[in-house]
Formats: C-alpha cells, sequence, structure tokens
C-alpha cells in the first residue's frame, strides 16, 4: 500500500481489523497525531463540565473563516443553477470519505472487556445513532449513498465502501479519513486519542462542507450533523461524546488526559485543513472547464484504443489522447463539428453520438454529461484556465504510508492456553498473532463438534430452510417448551440454584459476545445485520446503566457470591467459585465474533440457538426457582420478555437468517442452511472425541 486511497479502502471490511493491526502498531499511528501545529489546551480540563460546553463555540470559531468561504460560494452560485448543482455534487463526493471515517472512529469502543463502564455505553449510544439503531439501511453512510444518488451520481451511490476506488475523488481526500478508519481498530492502546477526537467532530455538529451541500435540502442536515441522531432522536450526542470522554477519565491518569488532548488537537487540525483545501477546490471547480479536463484526463487511455481514424477540426484524435494536456484536447473539441459553443442541446456530442443509436451510447455517465453541458453551455471561454489542474491541487500528505511497520510479524503457531487461560485475552480487541491464530483454530475445532452433533441427528432445525418455515418451527418449539413447565417438577435444591448461576457467570458477563462483529460500520445496517446489531445493542442495556445485562447479572452474583473482580480483571477468571469448563463456550463466543463475515451463517444460527435457549419453559423454571430462594429474577424476567417469538431477540434472529439466506440462489441455500444448523448446535454440541471414542466407533462399524 502506498497511498492513503490505498489504506481508506483496504480497511472497511467487517474482518479488517486483524490486518490494520498487522500493519501498523498503536505507536506509529500515535506518532502521526503527535504531528499537529501549535500546542493549545495544555491546560484544559476536560473532566470539567463547564469547560467541555465551551469548546463547541471555540471550534465553530476557528472554522469561520472557511464557512465565510463556502458563504462566498454560495451567493457566487446564486444565478447559476446548473453550476451549483455541479459544485454541491463534487462537495458531496469529495466529502464521503470523510462521513465514511467519521463512522468508523468509534465502532469498538464497547467491547466484552469494558461493556459495563460508563464511558463504553455512551461511546455505544452515538454509535448505534450513528448505524441506525438496527434500522436496515438507516445509516448515515447509508442515507449518504441516497444523497450522492440525487445529486446524479448513481454510480459512486451503488456502495459507498468503494469510494476509493471512485477517481473523481481526489487523493487529499484520504488523508484525514484513512487514519479515522485505522484509529478505529485500536479501540484499546489509543482509547483516549479515539474518544479526543470523537469529542471535537461530535462538538463540529454540521462541518461547513456539509452546510454548504445541504444549501438546498435542509433534510439533510439530520444526518450530516455529527451532533445530531440521523434518524430524528433527542439525543445529543455531543454531550454523550462529553460524558464518554469524563467517565474515562475518572480512572485513566495523565497519560489518558494527554491522549485524549492529542486526538481532540488532531482532530481540530485535520477538520480545518481538509474543509480548506476541499474550499480550495470548489472555487476552481466554478470554471466549467476544471471539470470537464478531469473527466477527459481520466478517460483518454480508454478513449485512445477507440479513435485511431477519428479526426477533431481535421487533427488525429487519438495523438491528442495520447498525451496528458487535456486542455489542448478540449480546445481542439470544441472547434469541431461535434460541439457547438452555448449550445449542449443542440451539439452532437451530447445527442445524436450518446443516443442508443449513436456510435458512444452508454460511453458517458449521467455525471460525465452534465460535466461536459455544463462546458459547452459557457462556451467560448473569455480567459485562459489556470495551468494547475484543480484535481491535483488535493494531494496525498504520504502520513500513514509513513508509518506502516517494517517488522511485519510472520505467521506464528496458536497459542497453548486452556480455556480458562484465554477468556481474559479474548476479551480483548487487539490480540497478538498468538492470541489471534488461537482464536481461529478454537472456531474450527468447535465447529467441527457441532458438526459432528448435525451428523448425529441433534439439530432440531428443519431439515431444509424455506421462507416461512422458521416461523412456524418456532411456534412449535415455544409450545413444546410451556407444556413442559406445566408438568409437576421439583425445585432443584439452593446448592443447585447457586452452582448453576455461578457456571454461567463467564457466558452472561459477555452477554452478546458472539454478535459484537455486528457492531462493525460495513454490516451494522445491512438488511440480516441491522437486527444482530439491535440484539446486541439491547444486551449491553442500550447503553444505559439500569438496563446492562452483564451489570444486572452481576446484581444477582452479588447476591449468592458476593463481589467479584471486574470481568477483565485476571482475577475473575482465576476466582475459584468457576469450573475450568464453564469457560468452554464463553471462549467460542469470544473467538467467533472476530470472524462475522468468515461464519456468517454459523453466527446466525448460533443466535437463533442462544435467543430460543431458554424463552418460555426456561426462563420460567428459573424464576420460580430465584423466587423461592429469595433471589433477584430481573435477569430471566427481562430475558423471557425481550427474547420472545413474537417481536423480540428471537424473532429477528429468524428475520435476520430469513433476510441473509433470501439473497442466495437455491442451488446455494442448501449449503448455507446446513452451516447455520451447524451454527445451532454449537451453543452445545458434543465433547471431543478421546482416542478411545474413535476406537470404539470404527469398532461398531466394522460390527
Amino acid at each position: 500500500m502506498k497511498t492513503n486511497r490505498q489504506i481508506f479502502s483496504s480497511f472497511l471490511g467487517a474482518q479488517a481489523g486483524e490486518e490494520a493491526r498487522r500493519l501498523f502498531t498503536s505507536a506509529s499511528l500515535r506518532t502521526c497525531l503527535d504531528a499537529v501545529p501549535g500546542a493549545d489546551l495544555a491546560d484544559l480540563d476536560f473532566t470539567n463540565e463547564t469547560i467541555l460546553a465551551g469548546l463547541p463555540g471555540v471550534a465553530f470559531e476557528r472554522l469561520r473563516p472557511v464557512r465565510e468561504g463556502f458563504s462566498r460560494l454560495t451567493q457566487a452560485l446564486q444565478a447559476d443553477e446548473a453550476g451549483a448543482r455541479a459544485l454541491r455534487a463534487k462537495a458531496a463526493l469529495e466529502s464521503a470519505p470523510l462521513l465514511i471515517g467519521t463512522q468508523y472512529l468509534i465502532h469498538g469502543l464497547c467491547g466484552s472487556w469494558n461493556n459495563e463502564a460508563r464511558y463504553a455505553m455512551a461511546a455505544l449510544r452515538i454509535h448505534a445513532a450513528d448505524v441506525g439503531v438496527g434500522q436496515p439501511a438507516a445509516s448515515r453512510i447509508q442515507r449518504y449513498q441516497e444523497l450522492l444518488r440525487q445529486h446524479g451520481l448513481a454510480d459512486a451511490g451503488e456502495d459507498l465502501l468503494r469510494a476509493g476506488a471512485d477517481p473523481r475523488i481526489s487523493d487529499g481526500a484520504f488523508n484525514f479519513a484513512s487514519t479515522l478508519v485505522l484509529l478505529g481498530y485500536f479501540p484499546e492502546s489509543l482509547m483516549a486519542q479515539v474518544l479526543g477526537a470523537n469529542l471535537y467532530l461530535r462538538h463540529c455538529g454540521l462541518l461547513p462542507s456539509f452546510e454548504f451541500i445541504t444549501h438546498d435540502e435542509p433534510s439533510a442536515g439530520q444526518f450530516l450533523d455529527l451532533r445530531r441522531d440521523p434518524a430524528g432522536g433527542t439525543d445529543d450526542l455531543a454531550a454523550l461524546a462529553e460524558t464518554a470522554v469524563r467517565e474515562f477519565l475518572v480512572h485513566a491518569g495523565d497519560s489518558g488526559h494527554e491522549g485524549v488532548r492529542q486526538g481532540y488537537l488532531w482532530a481540530r487540525w485535520q477538520t480545518e485543513a481538509m474543509s480548506e483545501a476541499l474550499l480550495h477546490v470548489l472555487e476552481r471547480w466554478l470554471d466549467p472547464r476544471e471539470a470537464a479536463r478531469h473527466l477527459i484526463s481520466r478517460r483518454r487511455l480508454d478513449a485512445c484504443q477507440y479513435h485511431e481514424k477519428t479526426r477533431l477540426n481535421k487533427v488525429p484524435m487519438k495523438p491528442l489522447l495520447e498525451v496528458d494536456d487535456a486542455l489542448a484536447f478540449l480546445d481542439h473539441l470544441a472547434a469541431s463539428t461535434y460541439v457547438r459553443a452555448g449550445q449542449p442541446e443542440s451539439s452532437p456530442l451530447l445527442t445524436s453520438l450518446i443516443s442508443p443509436r449513436g456510435k458512444m451510447f452508454r460511453i458517458f455517465s449521467r455525471d460525465d454529461i452534465a460535466i461536459l453541458h455544463r462546458w459547452i453551455a459557457g462556451l467560448p471561454y473569455a480567459d485562459a484556465p489556470l495551468q494547475a489542474a484543480a484535481c491535483q491541487m488535493w494531494k496525498d500528505d504520504g502520513r500513514l504510508v509513513g508509518a506502516i511497520r517494517e517488522d511485519i510479524e510472520a505467521p506464528v503457531l496458536a497459542a497453548s492456553l486452556s480455556p480458562r487461560q484465554a477468556y481474559p485475552r479474548l476479551l480483548r480487541v487487539e490480540l497478538t498473532p498468538a492470541e489471534e491464530h488461537y482464536s481461529g483454530h478454537y472456531v474450527t475445532r468447535w465447529l467441527a463438534r457441532a458438526a459432528r452433533g448435525v451428523a448425529d441427528g441433534r439439530c432440531p432445525l428443519p431439515e431444509q430452510w424455506a421462507p416461512g418455515v422458521l416461523r412456524q418451527w418456532l411456534q412449535g418449539q415455544h409450545v413444546a417448551s410451556n407444556q413442559a413447565l406445566e408438568q409437576d417438577e421439583e425445585l432443584p435444591s439452593r446448592e443447585d440454584v447457586v452452582a448453576d448461576i455461578l457456571s454461567l457467570a463467564p457466558l452472561t458477563m459477555i452477554d452478546g459476545a458472539w454478535l459484537a462483529g455486528f457492531a462493525h460500520p460495513a454490516v451494522a445496517s445491512t438488511a440480516y445485520g441491522s437486527r444482530l446489531f439491535e440484539t446486541l445493542f439491547d444486551e449491553l442495556g442500550n447503553g444505559i446503566e439500569a438496563q446492562n445485562h452483564p451489570i444486572i447479572y452481576r446484581h444477582l452474583l452479588k447476591a449468592i457470591q458476593g463481589e467479584l473482580p471486574a470481568t477483565a480483571d485476571p482475577g475473575y477468571a482465576n476466582a475459584a467459585c468457576f469450573n475450568d469448563d464453564d469457560f468452554e463456550l464463553p471462549v467460542f463466543w469470544l473467538s467467533i465474533r472476530r470472524y462475522s463475515q468468515t461464519y456468517c451463517p454459523e453466527i446466525l444460527g448460533l443466535n437463533l440457538a442462544m435467543e430460543l435457549s431458554g424463552v418460555g419453559g426456561g426462563y420460567r423454571r428459573t424464576h420460580k426457582a430465584l423466587v423461592a430462594y429469595g433471589y433477584p429474577t430481573m435477569f430471566v424476567d427481562l430475558h423471557n420478555s425481550i427474547d420472545n417469538i413474537s417481536t423480540g431477540h428471537t424473532a429477528w434472529a429468524a428475520a435476520s437468517l430469513d433476510a441473509y439466506l433470501s439473497v442466495f440462489p437455491r442451488s446455494d441455500r442448501d449449503a448455507m442452511w446446513a452451516r447455520v444448523r451447524t451454527g445451532f448446535v454449537a451453543l452445545n454440541p458434543p465433547r471431543e472425541q478421546t482416542m478411545l471414542d474413535k476406537f470404539r466407533k470404527k469398532v461398531r462399524a466394522l460390527l
């Protein structure tokens, strides 16, 4: 990777984190953040609410000059409707990488290692608003795609995550955005910097470039204003960002304060530089020739292959295209019979040539046609254009390329750890290569056991999937579960109840962990991923402490066992009240969450099994036992309600499966469904076979 554009494009996928941390280190990225002119805010107390409340005003004032520049640009376009459309489309396209980068910055701040922390919950609420809180296609990124379509940039709106491949976007537009994306993959070692950068961006609210884009579309301001909930909710995301910073700094020490300041200053500097650079490009774009020369520069090499005999004003066309001189080519084109100065509607270039029967049908996109239309409408031009093309003004700054590590570690063998030893390590996001390999091997072995269980007839799911089948099957399972409860059952002993609660603690304190990969912006608002993210959001209490499931379960643990260390504390996994095998399934959850793309069908099956596991009879039975012995029942009561099969998590699990499988052709569905069934059994797979088990199986096969 040699450019910020390439770096940006390489790390947008839902499983890009491991590769990002292989090529970059937190130390090298911290060095990039250090390269900021100015040394103000050195004594600013980021824990002081009054001081924080004054920072948005300071940010606004610092951006006032560039905001005034955009206002002058708007005034210059008042009598030029075509020019206004062209410049706002250009601004929207150039701002796309930044919008994407802001959405990647905080997606990993709330994880299994800190899911009870107030700062993490505040960050989760911001991220949930950004990705649409479980509503498909409602994230800021997807709303921005629609904005690009409205500006006639249809091909850019196909998939905004491929923006890096769009040659119409300046190289410099990826300087800030590429680093924002990378920072999102270091939520532990660069937590302070990420919180600081996010705080500045939320303080800015509607950036000058976005304000310019939304001049005639005030409704778009709702999702482009980083301080507001894009869905129209009442949360002030800047206030939540301030809460996240203050709560984080309570225990962070001096290094935490310095990190927040570093992130805030860096984001401020980058935002101001990016806004100024974009303004300069747009000011040059007032001249229609700038867009036209950029179009010719991008397309000339392809055109060379088809115009050996074509002439422009008696001059061979191919030699003109072979030389990188778009202005000279435009002069010849303007003087040719294909163009009628000032009359785009009568110019053959935009009429007969590109008609369905013309030689250049579909050669130009709608955006290309709009550019050429505006250029022809402005002919003839009174003065010569500036020689330095606007498209070459905003350049790659080269900072990130210099931060790529030279000593990339070779693949290593998986660490030799018991599940109990692995648990506190795998709670984290930033693993060592050995730990990454361990998690991959653990998933492979676990799913092999689950597949064996499916082969042995241990999967109750239907043999084949079809639309509507799951809903009917769920009804049957729910009825059976509740009927089993109606039979008189002897209550388990107090000792058995306590043992069950303790054995489930390592699992329940990471509630939702198997879905953590669906918090990633690339999948959190997809048709199948949106409900999975909302399920995860619910498990973590929607960012509200009183609703947080791990916190609620900790209250239950306290009632039966007393205080236990924080889940990420090594003392938690080493607590004598736990058995070694209590960590086996939790480690599977912590491992498979890292592969939301590789094992998506298996995770969907696991999710259905998990959400269905206690609904009805199971949770009601546990409720009776807890009441009998005087223990809090909130955890099981909450899950019996929230996991219901009609509108709750179990229904969402089935709907996610239906949405995922429905896009596959029938020939592929059976294979996908087989993997889903394996994931379902993975909640409780058969034990791993010993050599003696394998020998007995072979003997039975011979008899």
